[in-house]
């Protein structure tokens, strides 16, 4: 990432944290005799920043040769990109980069993705701990101003965790240790998980990846068995669903028979009350019948009785 340069006396330090919205304490700022560009400007302070920085690469690069790499060059530009630190084992080409300060995401991935357009096979980000190292090939450091050179990275390294996968590593680990390891082919930069990655040893990745393959296996097993109990409640879900289907043709035959008695029983119900009728018409009938005959006999006993009495003045009128 470039930035503008500036002209005026203040010190670079200060005016990069000024922009950054951080203060750097009271004090007043050394007036630089002459403009300097960018934000070093030659203070005590930067100029030990930059020290700092220069001595990590120069380290980096020593260690590279003694660790066996076959060449370690120190801001070696290549085409249009200038390497903090560059080195090379038979045809392979690798690039450090030093950040004494947080990385922007966005930039440092283009960057190295130029980088490995450009033909290198690996990228190291050097930097000041922070999520972005979980996001980069990077190591955060501890500390870039040690006594002794003795660097060490307190984030960005993983090892292997009691459930067989990679995890961050805890205690931290020796930036020299971790460069011979690189050298030797015995580290790799990796996905911890769908979105975290990290560093660590092939024999590391190597129990990862077998642990999430015996994960994804048992997963694997575990869709199966799921798809076959699903298979069977289906299979059970269609048995059920033509049984009730059955049952419901048996349900409406049944109603349909039951329509059928129902409307015998209504239609013998009404026959009962014709025949009921009927049969109260006749005894009605009869009634009126009995009736008559009773009206009829009294007409004929007077009668005979009146016969009798005639017959009977008849005689004794004789």
């Amino acid at each position: 990432m470039q930035t503008k340069q500036r002209t005026d006396n203040a010190c670079g330090r200060r005016t990069i944290l000024a922009e950054l919205g951080i203060s750097d304490g009271p004090g007043k700022t050394r007036q630089a005799v002459e403009p300097s560009a960018g934000y070093g400007c030659g203070c005590a302070r930067c100029v030990a920043a930059q020290w700092d920085v220069q001595r990590l690469k120069f380290w980096l690069a020593a260690r590279m040769l003694a660790f066996g790499a076959d060449e370690a060059v120190v801001d070696r530009r290549i085409g249009s990109v200038t390497v903090d630190v560059y080195w090379r084992k038979g045809d392979s080409r690798y690039a450090i980069e030093v950040r004494t300060g947080p990385l922007t995401q966005e930039l440092a991935q283009a960057h190295t993705d130029r980088l490995r357009a450009n033909g290198f096979t690996g990228v190291l980000w050097l930097c000041a701990p922070g999520f972005w190292v979980a996001q980069l090939p990077a190591l955060g450091i501890e500390d870039l101003e040690p006594n002794a050179c003795d660097y060490r990275t307190v984030s960005g390294v993983l090892e292997i965790g009691p459930d067989g996968v990679v995890v961050p590593r805890q205690q931290p680990y020796e930036l020299r240790e971790f460069l011979r390891q690189w050298v030797d082919g015995e580290v790799a930069w990796g996905y911890r998980d769908e979105l975290r990655k990290g560093w660590a040893s092939v024999t590391d990745w190597e129990q990862h990846t077998k642990t999430q393959a015996m994960l994804i296996a048992r997963q694997r097993q575990e869709l199966v068995n799921q798809r076959t109990a699903l298979a069977m409640s289906r299979k059970s879900v269609r048995d059920k669903t033509k049984q009730i289907a059955k049952l419901t043709h048996r349900m409406e035959r049944s109603e349909h028979n039951v329509q059928k008695q129902a409307d015998a029983v209504a239609e013998a119900n009404r026959k009962l009350i014709d025949q009921q009728r009927s049969e109260r018409a006749l005894r009605a009938a009869i009634g009126r019948l009995h009736q008559t005959i009773n009206q009829w006999q009294l007409i004929t006993i007077f009668a005979m009785m009146l016969l009798v009495t005639f017959m009977t003045a008849t005689l004794v009128m004789r």
